[in-house]
């Protein structure tokens, strides 16, 4: 498994150069384009993916095929954690975009000059435009302030943003250098703002809104994945008294095509893994990111206790509950329990309602290894470095609507390397598929 360790680091240093590359953002948002810090950044996950990518050109790992133990039913758990991650890309990709257009030449050039943020008095509000928007406003200003320069006190006429109305002998903040007053004044009803463009820290709106997103990822994919227990699949059905249970053998793992029909009568077909149980014509489909072979050896022809829900009576067409086939009492897998429409339901012997299954809360989910393959994983590791470039042609300064799209592109790149490394995954399984029978004419 070295191979598998090294890949995992290189794809979490591509991380950190990510994290890293927000930090920096968030410290110094307003900076002379290229951001060559950003730059950086961005340098060290591009060679975190590139490297995990030269590591999968030697082959799939692993190539003998293991099993461990979760005690979370990690199918579950990725899918939570997989979502939380893509809704977790707006803050890079949102950081670099105001990045990009933070950076005030005016402002640079009072700073070369030695400026500072100063106090100033409104002499006459010549407009004033409140600017409703969806949960709050702010007031669009053009107005004459006082600003003292050395050669003496001038009026100047600015055009801000303030929170609260201005009105003549209101104080706002200015940002001038006094031994210039040919590079002008900027003024803002935020010191916050002005501090931004000289070089300080993210007003505290943005890193507000950046903590926000964050937790808010981290608490999607704790509770969509993290707490999802390989004993708690059958949970409210047991406390319900609707579960069966049924002693089986394992007969053999495959693969099946899986027909669903939805709410609108589009039938789609995807292929899953499938669990044949000795003497039995039902069967457990399990979710496609199990690998088939590696179950396979893993517990082909082993006696094992299936779970399941209770049919509905009398229920027309193919019949599917949520199932669990629990071996040698302590591991367990979860799927959906089919029944062809012209099968008996299995009957089973029912199960005591109760808070957990008999063998209790401790059985352990069997997981294999996910393959590192080039075939299913090498096409969505590129769109990963499609979207690195993106953002560093960003940072090189390429307008406002340049920005918007490149920025936009970058979060395209990381929806089509999931659906990519999908795709795959579902070729993969297809592999597993019986070759048709040929036609054999009359």
């Amino acid at each position: 498994m070295t191979r598998t360790r090294v890949i995992n680091a290189c794809l979490t240093a591509a991380g950190v150069g990510m994290l890293a590359a927000v930090v920096r953002a968030l410290m110094r948002p307003s900076t002379p384009l290229p951001r060559w810090d950003l730059l950086a950044c961005l340098a060290l996950t591009a060679v975190g993916l590139v490297s995990a990518l030269r590591c999968l050109r030697r082959g799939a790992i692993p190539q003998a095929g293991q099993t461990e133990t979760c005690r979370y039913w990690w199918p579950d758990r990725n899918d939570g954690w997989v979502v939380a991650g893509l809704w977790a890309t707006i803050i890079p990709v949102g950081m670099f975009f105001y990045a990009a257009l933070s950076f005030s030449p005016e402002a640079a050039r009072i700073v070369e000059a030695k400026g500072s943020i100063q106090e100033v008095s409104v002499q006459k509000v010549l407009s004033s435009e409140y600017v409703r928007e969806k949960h709050s406003g702010h007031y669009e200003v053009v107005a004459r302030v006082a600003v003292s320069f050395d050669s003496g006190a001038r009026s100047e006429k600015v055009q801000f943003t303030s929170e609260s109305q201005v009105e003549s002998g209101s104080k706002v903040w200015a940002f001038y250098a006094p031994s210039s007053a040919k590079l002008g004044v900027l003024v803002n009803g935020d010191r916050e703002v002005l501090e931004e463009k000289t070089g300080g820290f993210a007003q505290w709106g943005i890193v507000a809104i950046v903590l926000f997103m964050t937790g808010f990822c981290l608490l999607w994919g704790a509770f969509f994945g993290g707490f999802t227990k390989a004993s708690r699949g059958l949970r409210s059905p047991l406390k319900k008294g609707l579960c069966r249970s049924l002693p089986v053998t394992v007969k053999s793992v495959g693969v099946v095509m899986d027909s669903t029909t939805n709410t609108k009568g589009v039938t789609t077909a995807l292929p899953k893994p499938r669990v044949r149980l000795e003497g039995h014509e039902w069967e457990l489909l399990l979710d496609p990111a199990i690998d088939p072979s590696h179950l396979s050896r893993e517990i082909k022809g082993l006696e094992a206790k299936l779970y399941w829900v209770k049919f509905a009576a009398n229920r027309p067409g193919a019949k599917r509950v949520r199932a669990m086939l629990v071996l040698d009492g302590q591991r367990c897998v979860q799927g959906v329990l089919r029944v062809a429409g012209g099968s008996e339901c299995p009957e089973g012997d029912p199960v005591p309602a109760a808070e957990s299954l008999p063998e209790g809360d401790g059985l352990r989910a069997i997981r294999t290894y996910p393959v590192w393959d080039p075939k299913v994983h090498a096409e969505g590791l590129w769109w990963l470095v499609a979207a690195v470039v993106a953002l560093a042609a960003v940072v090189f300064g390429v307008g406002r609507w340049g920005a918007g799209i490149l920025c936009f592109a970058a979060f395209g790149c990381l929806f089509i390397a999931r659906m990519v490394m999908k795709d795959r995954r579902t070729r993969y399984l297809k592999g597993f598929l019986p070759d048709p029978e040929p036609e054999t004419g009359r």
